[in-house]
């Protein structure tokens, strides 16, 4: 019998498979042979070293930078090895924009494949965090749905598919074309898990909670089931994926101000004009200091009888889960209105005025945006949600 995933694949247009997926490895050398000549991506790390940009003329920062990355990446023939070079690097990041990094739910980290489905704060930090997760616990790291927002050919497009980012389609137009971007999609992942034993990273809704409030969007699973609804119901089709709900807490959220102004206007500027600001951002997010971060890794879910009632369990893991840190606390209190004397009695008097400094620049009602950001989580927890 001609199995279901047979059929998918038949209707599959195979250019849109090799746009969904991520490098394969003998793409590997050859692409980053093109990175190590791309004078962009050699001009944005050195200005990410200070000290070398600070000291140098700016083509012979570049030269340094282009002789480390020939030195540590030149000879690499596959993604495992091209993410074992970079792992030393992500460290030195976390270390450096970081006060700590910890990981709760581990014991539901094992080598069965998984679909991890998680909140959305930052664009690249959120699945780089599950990642280094897996990655120091012996397992192989999960593929991570991106939106097609970041793909651009250039060099950010090429790290993040050497580092198993896969493509998701959003300005879709047209009944027909929308449906077949969604089983091309569902399709790729269902695969990716049963077939090719990789675990899936994506967000619970299309872009990042930038009000703070992570709920899930019964539209995302429903796309998820796509390609198995007629083989499989719901809660058998749990158990196959393993869906686990994944959490990221961050104390601090470099990007805290740029979400409370906003993106007026955005629909009217050109593709390049969106995505080299997604570009910034993404880059701001990881140099960013972030304070402490926590992850946790939610025990899979078994059975559920509908898409709203799953979104619904998944959201509640993801309340349930959520690190609270002062900064949420003294925002929470500042929408209530209390006195900052009283704060500075209630919380660490140097931590209290440290946090509120980040905004002296901001008008009251930005300020107000900013503090019902970091405020969201602990107010949807007190609510029970």
């Amino acid at each position: 019998m001609i199995s279901l995933n047979l059929f998918y694949l038949s209707i599959m247009d195979f250019e849109d498979i090799y746009n969904i997926h991520h490098y394969q490895d003998n793409e590997v050398n050859q692409v980053i042979t093109s990175l190590l000549e791309d004078e962009e991506l050699l001009s944005l790390l050195s200005s990410l070293k200070p000290g070398i940009q600070q000291y140098l003329p700016n083509f012979l920062s570049t030269r340094i930078i282009r002789s480390f990355l020939i030195k540590n990446f030149e000879n690499l023939d596959s993604i495992k090895s091209f993410q074992d070079a970079l792992a030393p690097l992500v460290e030195e990041m976390i270390d450096r924009t970081t006060s700590e990094f910890t990981v709760s739910g581990l014991e539901h980290l094992n080598s069965k494949p998984t679909l991890y489905i998680s909140n959305h704060r930052d664009i690249a930090l959120d699945s780089l965090f599950l990642n280094v997760a897996r990655y120091r616990e012996g397992h192989s790291t999960a593929r991570i749905a991106i939106g097609d927002n970041l793909i651009n050919g250039k060099f950010s497009e090429k790290v993040m598919r050497l580092n198993k980012s896969f493509v998701v389609h959003r300005e879709i137009t047209g009944v027909k074309e929308t449906y077949k971007k969604l089983m091309n999609l569902s399709s790729f992942i269902n695969r990716s898990i049963t077939e090719d034993h990789e675990s899936i990273w994506i967000a619970q809704l299309e872009g990042r909670a930038n009000d703070g409030n992570d709920y899930t969007d019964p539209a995302v699973l429903k796309m998820l089931h796509l390609a198995k609804r007629k083989e499989k119901e719901l809660s058998s089709w749990l158990n196959e994926v393993n869906l686990s709900p994944v959490t990221i807490s961050y104390e601090f959220d470099p990007l805290d101000i740029t979400k409370a102004i906003g993106w007026d206007g955005w629909r009217e500027l050109s593709f390049e004009a969106n995505n080299q600001r997604d570009i910034r951002e993404l880059i701001t997010g990881i140099t960013g200091h972030k304070g402490r971060v926590h992850l946790h890794i939610g025990e899979p879910i078994k059975n559920c009888n509908s898409y709203e009632d799953l979104a619904s369990v998944i959201t509640q893991s993801m309340l349930d889960n959520y690190k609270i840190y002062p900064s949420a606390q003294i925002s929470d209190s500042l929408i209530q209105k209390k006195e900052k004397e009283e704060l500075i009695v209630d919380f660490d008097k140097e931590y209290f005025q440290s946090f509120l400094s980040r905004f002296d620049s901001l008008d009251d009602d930005l300020k107000s945006k900013v503090f019902s950001m970091y405020a969201a989580p602990l107010i949807n927890k007190r609510r029970g949600q």
